[in-house]
């Protein structure tokens, strides 16, 4: 497939200029009478599936005043109440069809776009599924229903969407969205909109809204999936949508507001006391142009050329001693539908913003004078090239959700979709013709002349607006003085293996025909399974685990071995600097990285087909190189660890984290955060040594190989890196049933805990926790799947009380957690199930009641035979789509070589054959009644005697601390005292705040 991409001949460009045609040629589109346009394309994944979208051209720019996050509630109220759906009718019937319903997966609202997003099945008769969902975005094109208590049902729900974005990351992007759109409508159009009119606006206008904007003509409808016949899907977007007649006045052209440019910087040192990190974003804003020609198209290569460039540089800038930041990026963004944001951005330690400001802006001055190294360009130019190939090469293996976004795009911006073909052999024409005095000019567009805003972020006010300003001075000084140096040029290896090792071999061969595996002993005692598929045809993915982790160490050793990982990856575990490597692997899909947990020690990565002997290559560079602390890349990670650890204690989140880890897990040593004084105590010799014990031995490993795998070419790769890795003299392999498990016990009883956070915006978490024991053994493998439909139907009865009943929460999710175990054999297996949300401090305690109360009712009466029917649809639906991805198949294959069946059977079909059959016969099971047993026996039963609540809420502020103290002395002090005490005490507090904020 790689060399038929390199074959493909270069097309002939007549006119550059000349818009490229909507395609590919089997994309059937138009435009139906009342103005709606529709596109429709056949894609086959995931099989027996389509992606639909109703895309609208309407956003929060076109509100007005006192209309400030209309367009969103517009969204909600789609899926809460239409003339045909009412009472949440609609998301009953999206879990029906095994279309899940969640927090952002089913709709979103922008500036200048709405668009509702389905994903439904295409193999039920009669395709009456997908017709359906045809009808429904008919009822949100024009019959979407507004009364008071519609709603009103709905305001909760978006209020808590606005406060889950009042963190201080979205206190961040608010701030930095209004600097950037300063002197547009779009600084005042944030899509969320305003609090007071989220809670107050009467009913009467957001239908005004609706009527206003929700036109045909602003409306495109997009269907690509696994069509038999897509003409008749075309058929069906007629029928359903052609009725579609707006209700409204005559129609409002949708207004158009073009950026306006400023030649003067805005400047804003911005402080978040919560922000963990220093940021310095800089953006400079153009208009946007429609991609739509080959000229234009050109332009996105050089785009992309030059991002790749640049971040390279940044990349190695950041890897330096002292480096003047962390990370180092440019990027563009498309900022709304008229502009561009040409981005330059640094994440930094403290008090270095101004150095860091200075670094970013030095390097577009120094391409201004000098560009960019021929080998610069070839490498960036080799690095979308790899992309293009393995875009070529998946050509036919698109997801229909990707597809239906590529329209969406185009319906929105005019974007051009020609098929991966043809824009694959465009992109093969047009990159080579790029040369470095293209990619220079575009330097040009980063001059703070051109509409620069500049944003200096931290926790404290650590930097001025006229520190920012001298920067710039400064910078533009040393470039109009051609006082910046060119780039010097720096040597990169152009082996991974200085000398190939003598090959080992393969002693041993087993078929699995049932899994579809093969399994190979090697002669150094590691084993090998690989899985072939079609499913993408430029992955393989590789996943090698071996038993003992973190458990093994002493307690009093845990934190510096902890710490290996991250210490190794930093320094380089095969042999070479990280950015070094970077340059090496230019061109190649190679990714390994490694992680330990607490019983198991793992390395995994993804590769082309074509680049997996490079793969490989780094596999046995991590068994054969010794990692050793190098003095000055240790000076920078040490910083680098430090700096991170202090951000961490700014995020009022950490302390509800390590405090629910303490009470559910016992203050277990493994669960406690990493504190910085443990850093004064890491011993980084030791944990050198640990990471290279950990990757010693091969015999200890088992690698699986998913993906399009080339058997032949594989046997010789294995041979020739895998099976020559050298076992250690002093080996002795660690066996699953040895490992130390960890000393923990989940508590007794009930435990509620509130932990007060001294935050910027009123939040609250929280979390309940339930023990869960099931009951295991090799003819019993049934209690995860029955847990699995447990959470389920939790997720789904919680949504609706907390969110659509009680319009209380966002979101609400549940998950199982079964890390504290040791993987060795047992009867029983023991984790927990954690239910968590967020929500507003004022109801935070009533919905956890709430949480265990419908816990406790789904235990006492079951679920709904609808309920049932819901979930079996959707565990069907995930699990047809689950079959066609090799994540799920490589998953599978790791999980079943790891599982305590495989420990007592050995044979990778049998477990496999048997873990099907518990699927099955729980499947076959699975009622109302028995579900309801499920909840029983895999949770305390009754839930309220053992459980644990904890929840961040926000601490008082200091008056409220001392009028609370006030409190308790109120019945022995005279009022007018108490009064004049408190008064003095706000006012102080008062004078200290301004103080503080001069």
């Amino acid at each position: 497939m790689a060399a038929e991409f390199r074959q493909l001949p270069d097309l002939e460009i007549a006119d550059h200029d000349e818009a490229l045609p909507l395609g590919p040629s089997d994309l059937k589109h138009g435009v139906l009478p009342n103005g709606i346009r529709y596109y429709v394309k056949t894609c086959a994944k995931p099989q027996k599936r389509a992606a639909l979208a109703l895309a609208i051209k309407i956003g929060s720019a076109v509100e007005q005043d006192d209309e400030q996050g209309v367009a969103h509630i517009v969204e909600h109220l789609a899926f809460n109440a239409t003339e045909k759906y009412a009472n949440h009718d609609l998301i009953k019937y999206l879990e029906s069809i095994g279309a899940e319903f969640g927090a952002c997966q089913n709709a979103y609202t922008s500036a200048d776009d709405t668009v509702y997003e389905f994903m439904v099945p295409t193999d039920d008769e009669n395709l009456e599924i997908l017709d359906r969902s045809f009808d429904v975005f008919a009822e949100f094109a024009t019959k979407i229903r507004c009364s008071t208590a519609d709603l009103d049902n709905e305001r909760g729900a978006v209020m808590e969407e606005w406060r889950s974005g009042k963190d201080s990351r979205g206190r961040v992007a608010e701030a930095q969205w209004k600097l950037i759109m300063q002197g547009t409508k779009y600084a005042e159009r944030l899509p969320i909109g305003k609090e007071d009119i989220i809670q107050g606006i009467p009913a009467s206008k957001v239908l005004a809204f609706y009527k206003r904007w929700y036109r045909p003509e602003n409306m495109a409808v997009i269907a690509v999936g696994d069509f038999a016949d897509p003409q008749a899907v075309v058929g069906m977007i007629k029928h359903h949508m052609v009725k579609c007649q707006a209700s409204g006045d005559n129609a409002k052209e949708i207004p158009r507001y073009e950026l306006t440019p400023h030649s003067q910087p805005r400047l804003s040192a911005f402080v978040d006391k919560e922000q963990q990190h220093a940021n310095i974003h800089i953006t400079f804003n153009h208009p946007r142009g429609q991609i739509s020609t080959p000229a234009a198209f050109v332009n996105f290569l050089q785009d992309g050329m030059f991002q790749a460039a640049v971040n390279n540089r940044f990349y190695k800038l950041s890897r330096k001693l002292d480096p003047p930041f962390w990370v180092g990026q440019v990027a563009t963004e498309q900022v709304t539908k008229t502009i561009e944001g040409y981005i330059l951005a640094a994440t930094l330690g403290e008090g270095g913003i101004t150095r860091a400001m200075h670094a970013l802006l030095v390097e577009m001055a120094r391409i201004r004078l000098h560009g960019f190294s021929e080998k610069e360009v070839q490498k960036a130019c080799t690095s979308m090239m790899s992309d293009v190939e393995s875009a070529y090469i998946e050509r036919d293996q698109d997801y229909s959700q990707d597809l239906r976004d590529e329209y969406v795009r185009h319906f929105q911006n005019q974007d051009f979709v020609v098929g991966r073909k043809y824009e694959a052999q465009l992109s093969k024409t047009l990159l080579p013709r790029i040369s470095a005095a293209d990619l220079q000019k575009l330097a040009d567009r980063f001059k703070p002349s051109s509409s620069c805003t500049v944003k200096a972020i931290s926790h404290n006010r650590s930097v001025s607006t006229d520190e920012l300003q001298r920067v710039i001075a400064e910078v533009q000084q040393q470039e109009a003085a051609g006082a910046i140096e060119p780039l010097p040029e720096d040597d990169t290896p152009t082996r991974i293996l200085e000398t190939d090792p003598q090959p080992g071999q393969i002693l041993d061969r087993k078929e699995y025909p049932v899994f579809g595996a093969t399994e190979l002993k090697l002669s150094n005692g590691m084993r090998v399974c690989y899985k072939k598929t079609d499913f993408l045809g430029d992955q393989v993915l590789l996943t090698a685990f071996a038993p003992g982790g973190l458990t093994e160490v002493a307690e009093a050793d845990f934190k510096t071995c902890s710490m290996a990982n991250t210490l190794a990856q930093e320094l380089g575990p095969f042999g070479f600097k990280p950015e070094v490597l970077a340059d090496l692997l230019t061109g190649k899909r190679v990714q390994l990285s490694m992680s330990e947990g607490s019983y198991w020690r793992k390395f995994a990565g993804e590769n082309s087909p074509g680049d997996l002997e490079s793969g490989l290559q780094l596999v046995y560079k991590l068994f054969s190189h010794k990692v050793t602390p190098n003095t000055e890349d240790l000076q920078t990670v040490m910083l680098y660890m430090r700096e991170s650890l202090i951000a961490q204690i700014r995020n009022p989140a950490t302390s509800f984290v390590k405090r629910s880890r303490a009470i559910n897990y016992g203050n277990c040593y493994y669960f406690q955060m990493p504190e910085l004084e443990d850093l004064d105590t890491l011993d980084v010799d030791a944990a050198c040594d640990h990471f290279n014990t950990c990757y010693k031995d091969p015999a200890e490993f088992t690698i699986c190989l998913t993906g399009q795998v080339e058997e032949e070419t594989l046997l010789k790769l294995v041979e020739a890196y895998l099976a020559s890795i050298p076992r250690p003299s002093d080996a002795a392999p660690r066996t699953i049933a040895s490992l130390n498990p960890l000393p923990v016990q989940f508590p007794q009883g009930v435990i509620t805990e509130d932990v007060k956070c001294d935050m910027v915006m009123p939040q609250a978490l929280a979390q309940v926790t339930f023990p869960v024991t099931l009951q295991w053994s090799l003819t019993q493998l049934q209690e995860p799947h029955w847990l699995q439909y447990v959470c389920q139907l939790l997720e789904m009865s919680l949504t609706r009380v907390m969110r659509f009943e009680q319009s209380k929460v966002y979101s609400v999710s549940v998950s199982p957690f079964f890390g504290v175990q040791a993987p060795g054999p047992s009867h029983q297996l023991r984790g927990d199930l954690g239910i968590n949300f967020s929500c507003s401090p004022a109801n935070t305690h009533h919905l956890i009641e709430a949480a265990v109360d419908e816990v406790h009712r789904l235990q006492e009466e079951g679920p709904t035979e609808a309920d049932v029917s819901s979930l079996r649809s959707i565990e069907q639906r995930s699990w047809e789509n689950m079959q066609q991805e090799n994540t799920y198949w490589q998953e599978m294959l790791t999980s079943t070589y790891m599982s305590r069946s495989y420990q007592m059977i050995s044979d990778l079909d049998e477990v496999y054959q048997r873990r099907l059959n518990a699927r099955d016969q729980v499947n076959a099971e699975l009622t109302a009644k028995t579900l309801q047993a499920a909840m029983q026996r895999c949770l305390p039963y009754p839930c309220h005697q053992r459980y644990t609540a904890v929840a961040m809420l926000p601490q008082s502020s200091l008056v409220n601390r001392f009028l609370s103290g006030l409190g308790t002395i109120a019945p022995t002090t005279p009022k007018k005292s108490g009064y004049w005490l408190l008064a003095t005490a706000a006012g102080a507090l008062v004078a200290a705040k301004l103080w503080k904020r001069k």
